[in-house]
């Protein structure tokens, strides 16, 4: 969030309804107005000394200091009419982002108070009507809100998967942005960064025919056809597994029509966790082009972004298809040869011939260039170009100007041999980017196993700062029975008996979900696990 110039910040919450303002009538809860009446009451969210010292309008409360020298001012608007969230519709989360529109300029952020049961939905739809936001926009509610219990989600990424408890939402396929404990941790290499100075831009555009087709087992082709008639213009359907369906002719049939009519059809798992991959042709792509692959994509987040593509005016098919297949506000997460694509053994290689050519007079230039060819050699793993600078005197252990090394490159890919090779010259394993990230902390997260025992051979553990949260990661992968990961973490030397922010341990967690396998695991980790080791500071 932009900082103001003094010690405060204004804020406006934008209060559309849902259980927080909620009235019993005739014993039936309704959306109730005179939020802001109500939260002038409470000490925690209206400090009156303050405000009337200020002589602060009726509308504009005022929080406790949030620390001696900066207070957080803010306006609750409250919109006209107020909606339970099950009413709410594209046009309402359209109407919201118009109200950001309207105010972007008197307000360093946004609250949206939204019921939890669309929340979201509506965090997706707003992620694509509002583009180039370069101000913070956060949904909350009573239950819960997208910033729950102490983690910070990507609003396209979060998904409701309980309908009583605090921990509501999800984010299966993406780690939390930040994590609250003792100190806030932000996964800096999540956050996005706002493109120049763009202008903020509202998608009011947004297409409505669009729908949300669940295949099941024996799904009849006569209910698929009669999903997919106009007026509908794009289906989100959710798939078995990594993105299998029904082969059955006639409702192949149904869909080949469909999409020959200029239907847009994104393919999604009906999984939780998981993605769909690229050679789930064993049904759906024998139903032609006209299916696209959503990957890791929610149902909430793919159906915001058909919504938003469709609404795109002077777009043909195609244009379209092309919008769909990218990742536009961090919705999805491509595989790894889509999502970046390092130079090519051919172009890299050619590369180091060129700069191990110039001549005496450029050492200069070839100073300036050899850490990121180094690094970009050791992403790629080319093990060639890596031996060719390092013969002609290069060190393997610099910076690039994005101040990573090219260990933390190849440790972030997995690439064992160059690992071993950098090593062998000299390479730092205690190196950190300026996100603070260690090479084995990148291994760590890319699950490299290989990576980390060499790393740990060379004396490389991962640091306090990077151990801080391992309690809660570890009780994550343990909920999602990924035991590729715990054991990445245990040869790391993370104490696996850490607790969560909850107290439990992955143990527990395991255990409480019946999951005897990642139990079984755990157990034979911990048996055998030394203690963590940590480097003294951060």
């Amino acid at each position: 969030m932009a900082r103001a110039a003094g010690p405060e910040r204004r804020l406006l919450a934008i209060y559309t309804g849902g259980t927080i303002g909620m009235r019993s009538h005739h014993g039936v809860l309704v959306p109730g107005r005179g939020l802001a009446a109500a939260l002038r009451t409470l000490p925690m969210f209206h400090d009156q000394e303050h405000a009337r010292a200020r002589g602060l309008p009726e509308d504009t409360l005022v929080l406790p200091p949030a620390s001696p020298d900066q207070r957080i001012i803010y306006t609750v608007l409250e919109c006209q009419p107020l909606f339970d969230s099950s009413d709410m519709t594209i046009t309402e989360w359209v109407q919201i982002a118009q109200t950001i529109e309207t105010h972007y300029e008197r307000f360093h952020g946004f609250v949206v108070i939204h019921g939890t049961d669309t929340m979201a939905f509506a965090a997706a739809a707003l992620a694509f009507a509002l583009e180039n936001l370069r101000k913070t926009v956060v949904l909350t509610g009573a239950q819960v809100c997208l910033f729950f219990q102490n983690q910070l989600f990507r609003g396209t990424r979060v998904t409701k998967v309980d309908a009583r408890k605090f921990a509501a939402f999800c984010s299966p396929n993406l780690p939390p942005l930040a994590v609250l404990g003792a100190d806030i941790t932000i996964n800096r290499e999540l956050v996005r960064k706002a493109r120049g100075g763009a202008r903020l831009a509202v998608h009011s555009r947004m297409e409505r025919d669009v729908g949300l087709l669940r295949l099941y087992p024996g799904i009849p082709a006569a209910l698929v056809r009669a999903f997919l008639q106009p007026p509908l213009k794009g289906v989100v359907m959710e798939t078995f597994g990594s993105g299998n369906g029904p082969t059955k002719p006639d409702l192949l049939q149904e869909l080949r029509a469909a999409a020959a009519r200029g239907l847009l059809i994104l393919n999604c798992t009906h999984c939780l966790q998981g993605t769909v991959t690229s050679d789930y042709a064993a049904g759906m792509a024998a139903a032609g082009a006209g299916i696209i692959s959503g990957f890791d994509m929610t149902s909430e987040a793919a159906l915001a972004k058909l919504s938003y593509v469709l609404g795109q005016p002077g777009l043909s098919l195609d244009d379209r298809k092309e919008l769909l297949a990218r990742d536009l506000r961090g919705e999805m997460t491509l595989p790894e040869a889509d999502a970046c694509q390092p130079p090519t053994e051919g172009s890299l290689g050619l590369g180091v011939a060129q700069l191990l050519s110039l001549s005496q007079e450029m050492d200069a230039v070839r100073d300036a260039l050899a850490p990121s060819l180094a690094c970009a050699a050791a992403h790629a793993g080319d093990l060639e170009a890596l031996q060719a600078l390092a013969e002609r005197g290069g060190d393997l252990s610099r910076e690039d100007f994005q101040g990573r090394t090219p260990l933390h490159a190849a440790a972030r890919r997995g690439h064992v041999a160059v690992v071993s090779l950098l090593l062998r010259s000299g390479a730092a394993v205690g190196a950190r980017d300026p996100e603070g990230r260690s090479p084995l902390l990148l291994a760590v997260r890319g699950r490299h196993q290989g990576t980390i025992r060499l790393l740990r051979a060379a004396g490389a553990c991962l640091s306090a700062r990077e151990l801080e949260d391992v309690g809660t990661e570890l009780c994550r992968l343990a909920s999602r029975a990924d035991g590729e990961g715990l054991r990445a973490w245990w040869q790391a030397g993370a104490d696996l008996r850490q607790p969560g922010y909850d107290g439990r341990s992955a143990l527990r967690v395991a255990e409480d979900a019946g999951n005897v396998e990642v139990v079984t695991l755990l157990q034979s980790l911990q048996d055998a696990a030394p203690g963590p080791e940590v480097l003294p500071g951060v």
